[in-house]
């Protein structure tokens, strides 16, 4: 079946934060990633997509509008960019380096954090409650330049003649429409909610960006062919087989375990779930005749062993 593919450029309107799990033990600091893996869009396309289907929404419309999303849809990892850049991540021999910028000064200037804690009955703070919150900035500047506004860019693939809860979904004017509505055009991402962070809304590529994605996401999402060395865009299963130059860690998340008698989620979110070790975005892999596909939520998965 034939995929479409969207380029996509999403502005930070709040900021956002991507957190990990599980949190490292000993720690206060709930850390962010600095890009949004594909499962993180997924989750907030369906919870935009399914209020438009459902007025009334029950738990099972959002379980079947996710499942439908995951088989008409595949999302890219979103990485950061000024409008000028695209800041992948990448080891090289001096560390890691996002763009043309280590890791220390990227840091610096697209991530900050902020102290807060559970107030009390008596107006006082709870106990063991401080704790501090990474986030990605949506104002990127420095002294006597002007600030500019954070951007997420990716892609997402569309099956041709999809359709979710019979429902068109069409890819036109840049972006992926359900009947006649822009599925990009406003989203919220990531966590801390609360705070008001991850309001993203769609915008024009700019045009120094354009060939950069075009380079670096694949027309086909199930034909990734990789031949002695890559730079991983996106997390790869680990193999103790192949040389590599980065990191890896497990990949976890939260179990939504479904509930029969509702149709819906049984304790949702009360659990972690892993996936297994990964090499982490940025990771170089050396090998011979490397062969891969993307699944729809991003990661890859190997074709051969």
């Amino acid at each position: 079946m034939t995929w479409l593919r969207v380029p996509l450029c999403l502005e930070l309107e709040s900021p956002l934060h991507i957190g990990f799990l599980p949190n490292r033990p000993g720690t206060v600091v709930a850390q962010t990633r600095c890009y949004v893996p594909g499962k993180n869009l997924w989750g907030a396309v369906t919870a935009t997509v399914t209020p438009w289907l459902y007025p009334t929404q029950k738990a099972g419309n959002f379980r079947d509008v996710g499942a439908a999303i995951r088989e008409q849809m595949a999302f890219s990892y979103f990485y950061l960019s000024d409008g000028q850049q695209l800041f992948t991540p990448d080891y090289g021999e001096n560390g890691l380096q996002w763009g043309e910028l280590e890791d220390r000064l990227f840091r610096s200037q697209f991530i900050g954090s902020q102290v807060s804690s559970a107030i009390g009955e008596a107006g006082g703070a709870e106990q063991e409650s401080l704790h501090e919150i990474e986030f990605v900035r949506h104002y990127v500047g420095s002294p006597g330049k002007i600030s500019r506004k954070v951007l997420l860019t990716g892609a997402v693939w569309v099956r041709k003649d999809a359709s979710i809860a019979q429902s068109t979904l069409a890819v036109r004017d840049g972006s992926v429409f359900l009947n006649e509505v822009d599925v990009f055009q406003e989203i919220v991402v990531g966590g801390e909610r609360n705070y008001g962070f991850g309001r993203l809304r769609r915008i024009p590529i700019p045009r120094q960006l354009e060939p950069i994605l075009i380079n670096l996401w694949f027309d086909n999402p199930e034909e990734v062919y990789i031949h002695e060395y890559y730079c991983a865009p996106a997390h790869v299963p680990y193999r103790n087989d192949l040389i590599y130059r980065g990191e890896t860690e497990i990949l976890a998340g939260r179990g939504y375990p479904q509930d029969i008698d509702s149709g819906g989620f049984h304790g949702a979110g009360k659990s972690i779930t892993t996936a297994g070790y990964f090499f982490a975005p940025g990771t170089r892999l050396y090998g011979n005749g490397m062969a891969m596909r993307m699944d729809c939520i991003g990661r890859f998965i190997w074709l051969q062993p």
